[in-house]
Protein backbone atom coordinates (compact mmCIF):
# COMPACT_ATOMS: atom_id res chain seq x y z
CA UNK A 1 0.00 0.00 0.00
CA UNK A 2 0.87 3.38 -1.08
CA UNK A 3 1.35 5.83 1.39
CA UNK A 4 0.74 10.20 0.65
CA UNK A 5 4.49 11.80 0.50
CA UNK A 6 4.53 14.00 3.31
CA UNK A 7 5.43 17.80 2.15
CA UNK A 8 8.11 19.52 4.41
CA UNK A 9 7.02 22.47 5.54
CA UNK A 10 8.43 25.57 3.37
CA UNK A 11 10.41 27.81 5.14
CA UNK A 12 12.23 29.77 2.20
CA UNK A 13 10.68 31.29 -0.32
CA UNK A 14 11.69 29.72 -3.07
CA UNK A 15 10.15 26.52 -1.23
CA UNK A 16 7.04 28.24 -1.02
CA UNK A 17 6.92 29.00 -5.03
CA UNK A 18 7.47 25.68 -5.53
CA UNK A 19 4.24 24.59 -4.14
CA UNK A 20 2.16 27.15 -6.44
CA UNK A 21 -0.10 30.13 -6.00
CA UNK A 22 -2.66 28.92 -3.89
CA UNK A 23 -2.32 28.61 0.64
CA UNK A 24 -0.96 25.26 1.50
CA UNK A 25 -2.11 24.22 4.76
CA UNK A 26 -0.17 22.32 7.38
CA UNK A 27 -1.54 20.55 10.55
CA UNK A 28 0.15 21.79 13.55
CA UNK A 29 -0.11 22.60 16.97
CA UNK A 30 0.11 26.50 18.25
CA UNK A 31 3.45 26.24 19.32
CA UNK A 32 5.17 24.65 16.04
CA UNK A 33 3.25 28.38 14.16
CA UNK A 34 5.07 30.02 17.13
CA UNK A 35 8.34 28.51 15.72
CA UNK A 36 8.15 28.78 12.42
CA UNK A 37 6.94 32.59 12.24
CA UNK A 38 10.35 33.48 13.29
CA UNK A 39 11.78 30.95 10.90
CA UNK A 40 10.06 31.72 7.52
CA UNK A 41 10.50 33.95 4.83
CA UNK A 42 6.81 34.56 3.80
CA UNK A 43 3.96 35.32 5.91
CA UNK A 44 1.90 32.02 7.62
CA UNK A 45 -1.36 32.04 10.04
CA UNK A 46 -2.29 29.69 12.35
CA UNK A 47 -6.25 28.32 12.11
CA UNK A 48 -7.91 25.55 13.25
CA UNK A 49 -4.42 23.71 14.29
CA UNK A 50 -3.39 24.54 10.74
CA UNK A 51 -0.51 26.66 9.64
CA UNK A 52 -1.38 28.33 6.26
CA UNK A 53 1.52 28.95 3.61
CA UNK A 54 0.05 32.34 2.26
CA UNK A 55 0.06 32.78 -1.08
CA UNK A 56 2.79 35.37 -2.57
CA UNK A 57 1.37 38.45 -2.42
CA UNK A 58 1.10 40.14 -6.01
CA UNK A 59 2.62 44.06 -7.20
CA UNK A 60 -0.84 45.74 -7.14
CA UNK A 61 -1.89 43.98 -4.03
CA UNK A 62 1.00 45.86 -2.11
CA UNK A 63 0.49 48.98 -4.17
CA UNK A 64 -3.20 48.88 -2.19
CA UNK A 65 -1.82 47.95 1.10
CA UNK A 66 0.69 50.92 0.81
CA UNK A 67 -1.72 53.36 -0.11
CA UNK A 68 -4.30 52.68 2.44
CA UNK A 69 -1.77 52.89 5.12
CA UNK A 70 -1.07 56.04 4.04
CA UNK A 71 -4.35 57.28 3.99
CA UNK A 72 -4.83 55.80 7.39
CA UNK A 73 -1.83 57.74 8.74
CA UNK A 74 -3.33 60.61 7.35
CA UNK A 75 -6.87 59.99 8.59
CA UNK A 76 -5.62 59.51 12.35
CA UNK A 77 -2.23 61.57 11.93
CA UNK A 78 -2.03 63.20 15.70
CA UNK A 79 -4.91 61.33 16.95
CA UNK A 80 -3.53 58.78 20.24
CA UNK A 81 -6.51 56.93 20.12
CA UNK A 82 -5.70 54.91 17.35
CA UNK A 83 -3.08 52.63 16.52
CA UNK A 84 -2.20 51.62 12.95
CA UNK A 85 -0.58 48.04 12.01
CA UNK A 86 0.51 46.09 8.80
CA UNK A 87 0.31 42.73 8.19
CA UNK A 88 3.17 41.67 10.38
CA UNK A 89 1.01 42.15 13.74
CA UNK A 90 -1.11 39.67 14.20
CA UNK A 91 -5.07 39.36 15.11
CA UNK A 92 -5.05 36.59 17.80
CA UNK A 93 -8.90 35.15 18.24
CA UNK A 94 -8.08 32.73 21.07
CA UNK A 95 -11.93 30.80 20.86
CA UNK A 96 -10.56 28.86 17.78
CA UNK A 97 -7.71 29.41 18.03
CA UNK A 98 -6.61 31.40 14.95
CA UNK A 99 -3.67 33.76 14.37
CA UNK A 100 -4.76 36.22 11.46
CA UNK A 101 -2.42 38.77 9.81
CA UNK A 102 -5.09 40.99 7.86
CA UNK A 103 -3.04 43.25 5.56
CA UNK A 104 -3.83 46.70 7.86
CA UNK A 105 -5.42 46.50 11.16
CA UNK A 106 -6.39 49.63 13.01
CA UNK A 107 -6.67 49.63 17.34
CA UNK A 108 -8.33 52.11 18.65
CA UNK A 109 -7.85 52.50 22.57
CA UNK A 110 -5.13 50.55 24.23
CA UNK A 111 -4.26 47.07 22.56
CA UNK A 112 -5.50 44.31 24.47
CA UNK A 113 -2.22 41.83 24.00
CA UNK A 114 -1.72 38.29 24.42
CA UNK A 115 0.85 36.25 24.71
CA UNK A 116 0.15 32.85 22.72
CA UNK A 117 3.09 31.66 23.10
CA UNK A 118 6.41 32.32 24.85
CA UNK A 119 7.49 35.48 23.23
CA UNK A 120 4.85 35.78 20.81
CA UNK A 121 2.23 38.20 21.11
CA UNK A 122 -1.07 39.53 19.03
CA UNK A 123 -3.88 41.69 19.38
CA UNK A 124 -6.58 40.75 20.39
CA UNK A 125 -9.20 43.86 19.83
CA UNK A 126 -8.96 45.18 16.26
CA UNK A 127 -11.17 48.39 15.67
CA UNK A 128 -11.02 47.92 11.54
CA UNK A 129 -9.58 44.87 9.59
CA UNK A 130 -8.16 45.55 6.42
CA UNK A 131 -8.28 42.39 3.76
CA UNK A 132 -7.25 42.78 -0.30
CA UNK A 133 -9.01 40.25 -2.48
CA UNK A 134 -7.39 37.98 -5.01
CA UNK A 135 -8.16 34.90 -7.05
CA UNK A 136 -6.26 32.62 -4.31
CA UNK A 137 -7.68 34.08 -0.50
CA UNK A 138 -11.41 34.92 -1.87
CA UNK A 139 -12.73 31.76 -0.93
CA UNK A 140 -11.74 31.80 2.34
CA UNK A 141 -11.15 35.60 3.01
CA UNK A 142 -14.81 35.34 2.72
CA UNK A 143 -16.10 32.02 3.51
CA UNK A 144 -14.00 31.86 6.91
CA UNK A 145 -12.08 34.72 8.04
CA UNK A 146 -14.83 37.32 7.75
CA UNK A 147 -17.53 35.40 9.67
CA UNK A 148 -15.22 35.39 12.35
CA UNK A 149 -13.94 38.89 12.32
CA UNK A 150 -17.25 39.93 12.61
CA UNK A 151 -17.48 38.19 15.97
CA UNK A 152 -14.38 40.16 17.39
CA UNK A 153 -16.62 42.85 19.72
CA UNK A 154 -14.42 45.37 19.56
CA UNK A 155 -14.81 45.52 15.94
CA UNK A 156 -16.28 48.78 13.88
CA UNK A 157 -15.30 48.26 10.04
CA UNK A 158 -14.06 45.58 8.43
CA UNK A 159 -13.04 46.46 4.56
CA UNK A 160 -12.21 44.04 1.63
CA UNK A 161 -11.04 45.21 -1.32
CA UNK A 162 -10.77 44.02 -4.58
CA UNK A 163 -7.30 44.51 -6.21
CA UNK A 164 -8.79 44.02 -10.62
CA UNK A 165 -11.37 46.53 -10.50
CA UNK A 166 -12.31 49.37 -8.04
CA UNK A 167 -14.21 47.22 -5.61
CA UNK A 168 -14.56 48.23 -1.77
CA UNK A 169 -16.93 46.37 0.36
CA UNK A 170 -17.35 48.16 3.63
CA UNK A 171 -18.64 46.27 6.65
CA UNK A 172 -19.81 49.14 9.24
CA UNK A 173 -21.32 47.96 12.77
CA UNK A 174 -24.56 49.70 13.74
CA UNK A 175 -24.62 51.10 17.44
CA UNK A 176 -26.90 49.74 19.28
CA UNK A 177 -28.18 46.83 17.71
CA UNK A 178 -24.28 45.65 16.57
CA UNK A 179 -25.84 44.60 13.12
CA UNK A 180 -23.02 45.04 10.38
CA UNK A 181 -24.43 46.76 7.20
CA UNK A 182 -22.04 46.24 4.03
CA UNK A 183 -21.89 48.68 1.40
CA UNK A 184 -19.92 48.50 -1.77
CA UNK A 185 -18.26 51.14 -3.58
CA UNK A 186 -17.62 50.73 -7.24
CA UNK A 187 -16.64 54.04 -8.72
CA UNK A 188 -12.99 55.63 -8.18
CA UNK A 189 -15.37 59.19 -7.68
CA UNK A 190 -16.76 57.63 -5.12
CA UNK A 191 -15.71 57.66 -1.11
CA UNK A 192 -16.66 56.40 2.30
CA UNK A 193 -16.41 57.67 5.70
CA UNK A 194 -13.93 56.82 8.52
CA UNK A 195 -13.58 58.04 11.42
CA UNK A 196 -15.59 61.42 10.04
CA UNK A 197 -13.19 61.82 7.20
CA UNK A 198 -13.52 60.82 3.58
CA UNK A 199 -12.08 58.42 1.99
CA UNK A 200 -11.43 58.29 -1.37
CA UNK A 201 -11.71 55.16 -4.07
CA UNK A 202 -9.18 56.93 -6.46
CA UNK A 203 -6.75 56.99 -3.67
CA UNK A 204 -7.05 53.71 -2.89
CA UNK A 205 -6.15 52.80 -6.51
CA UNK A 206 -3.38 55.28 -7.02
CA UNK A 207 -1.40 54.25 -9.66
CA UNK A 208 -2.85 50.65 -9.91
CA UNK A 209 -2.56 48.70 -12.78
CA UNK A 210 -5.58 47.05 -13.65
CA UNK A 211 -6.17 44.02 -15.22
CA UNK A 212 -8.27 45.60 -18.69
Amino acid sequence: MNEAAVIPFPISLEERLELGTNEVRFPASLEEFADLLEMCDYQIEYQDFEIIAMSIASDPHEQIVANFLGLLHGIFKGNPDFRRYGSNRHVFLPEYPAAYSPDASVIKGQPEIIEYSKGKTANLNPWLLLEILSESTRQRDLGEKLPRYKKISSARYIILVEQDAPLVTVFEREDGSGRWISTDYDGLGQSFDLAGKPVLLADIYENILMKS
